[in-house]
């Protein structure tokens, strides 16, 4: 039972289903200010799962109005281009990755990721960084444990049982099973996937942020802390990783700032987890 090398990894990751074209879509538009609602409508029509998932969310949304939401363009008009990316984001990695076992959910992986993400929109929202690229990141962040798992499964459920049984923090039971933890795997997977280099650097240190000088990775590294303090994600035998006081100073926050939007951040993540019903 040899887990697979970190340089021969990138294979393995025609074993996961590959990202609806919308997605791919989104994460290179999200910058770009000609993508307007009428485009990202044209776009998120391509994947009828995609509709489903948003029409379902907007028309819980919109319980007190008389009309249906019947379209993508309505859903729009109902909940405005931010929480439609958010939703369409997280509906498309949530239910394409659905795989469950009895040592591995990733539906409680998603639900950490979507804590993350909501986390670092928010945390966007206040250093003036680009909030649906920050949302974005969160989702992806842990996508290597994913990939990890699907290659050999055998492996990862060792590594989970080493993490839980000799209570140490998931990346160093990856790290003494694999060599490498899921940040390395994430970002081989991202670079495969030729996701943006911002998306990487967040995937590649969210762990370890004071090894880069990447402003994004240092704000997943502090909304991973924050999601973890906050339990969003409602983990088994939840940890709250250390915190890096280098991330935080470079991104001008500080604990006592960050606890004025408790509130506001379970209060999103709870409406996007019962639209999405994850």
């Amino acid at each position: 039972m040899t887990p697979p090398s970190l340089q021969e990894l990138p294979a393995h990751a025609l074993k996961l289903p590959s990202l609806p074209e919308v997605v791919n879509y989104l994460t290179r538009s999200l910058s770009d200010e000609k993508a307007d609602a009428d485009t990202i409508s044209h776009h998120i029509n391509s994947d009828p799962a995609i509709v489903a998932r948003l029409l379902a969310a907007a028309n819980s949304a919109a319980s007190g109005l008389t009309t249906r939401i019947l379209s993508t363009r309505q859903a729009f008009l109902v909940l405005g281009v931010d929480r439609i990316v958010n939703i369409i984001l997280a509906s498309a990695l949530a239910y394409r990755y659905d795989i469950r076992h009895s040592g591995f959910d990733a539906r409680l992986l998603w639900r950490h990721s979507l804590g993350v993400a909501t986390c670092a929109r928010v945390i966007a929202e206040q250093t003036g960084s680009d909030p649906d690229l920050a949302f974005t990141s969160g989702l992806l962040h842990d996508i290597g444990q994913l990939l990890m798992y699907i290659t050999n499964p055998a492996c990862y459920l060792q590594t989970i049982e080493r993490h839980q049984r000799d209570d140490i923090s998931l990346p160093e039971a990856e790290r003494a099973v694999y060599g490498y933890d899921h940040a390395d795997a994430g970002k081989a997977l991202a670079i495969a996937w030729n996701l943006p280099h911002e998306i990487i650097d967040a995937i590649a240190a969210h762990h370890n942020p004071d090894e880069t000088s990447s402003e994004i990775g240092n704000l997943i590294h502090v909304s991973e802390v924050l999601s973890h303090a906050l339990d969003l994600g409602e983990q088994p035998n939840n940890r709250v990783p250390d915190l890096s006081e280098l991330a935080c100073a470079q991104l001008g926050l500080s604990w006592q700032t960050l606890t004025k939007h408790f509130a506001e951040i379970e209060a999103r993540y709870d409406g996007i987890r019962i639209a999405l019903g994850i």
